[in-house]
């Protein structure tokens, strides 16, 4: 009797996981628009784990591409708590490219169940025509990474700064993070109150797991974002400052 009890335990252990290591779903909103506002149908939002819950291996599903409706309108179900790059792309638009924490300090044990954030995550898609930019959107998606780098690196010497900080989110979107860095930083070194080189300096230290100035980038962008865009800017630096007062 004894033997069939310990061979019914270890059975369980072997193949009935934890209950803790089920993790609660997100689903979580957004909407695309381009420069001028106006809503964008057709472009991918895709959404790729960098990391997992404060900083483990992740485990699960690591990749979710939706598309944008008529309204511009995208909803992903299934993200779990990780650092995530959100990528919006589609033809003839220059894409937009945001590292954030998704509920990456409070793993929730919840099997089977999920929940939607209070935020939303809007995205801006650029309408430019610039060919530097285009060849670098181009081997950027097609993910051809040596030449997305060679195209990208050959816009450094722009001096528009909406140029430079679209070339910085297509390095973060091949994951290139040191040339994002420094092309953020010479944006910032010009104007400290740039939005997107504050958002996008943010989203490259958060691919170096460098929390502290993750934070403080993203903290900073909260006063620069477009309102809509604040509440995912605050959430992030809330989770980020969760995350730094345990190793201290």
């Amino acid at each position: 009797m004894l033997y069939r009890v310990l061979c019914f335990i270890t059975l369980c252990l072997l193949f009935c996981p934890p209950v803790a290591d089920a993790q609660m779903t997100y689903r979580l909103r957004g909407v695309v628009r381009d420069t001028d506002g106006k809503p964008v149908e057709g472009v991918r939002v895709r959404a790729e784990v960098i990391t997992g819950f404060r900083g483990e291996q992740f485990v699960g599903q690591k990749e979710f591409e939706v598309k944008s409706n008529s309204k511009g309108e995208w909803s992903i179900l299934g993200l779990t708590s990780g650092l995530w790059s959100f990528a919006a792309s589609g033809p003839n638009v220059i894409p937009q490219v945001i590292v954030l924490p998704v509920s990456f300090s409070n793993r929730k044990p919840a099997a089977a169940q999920s929940g939607s954030f209070p935020w939303t995550l809007p995205l801006w898609v650029r309408r430019s025509t610039h060919p530097g930019l285009v060849a670098a959107t181009t081997a950027a998606t097609e993910k051809r990474v040596n030449d997305a780098v060679q195209a990208v690196g050959a816009l450094t010497s722009e001096t528009d700064a909406e140029v430079l900080c679209a070339a910085g989110e297509i390095a973060l979107m091949v994951r290139q993070h040191g040339l994002a860095t420094a092309i953020f930083e010479q944006i910032l070194a010009k104007d400290a109150k740039h939005a997107c080189a504050t958002v996008g300096l943010g989203s490259a230290a958060l691919m170096q797991n460098d929390f502290d100035r993750a934070s403080k980038m993203l903290w900073a962008a909260v006063d620069l974002v477009p309102q809509e865009q604040k509440a995912a800017m605050g959430a992030a630096v809330k989770d980020l400052q969760q995350i730094m007062s345990t190793k201290q």
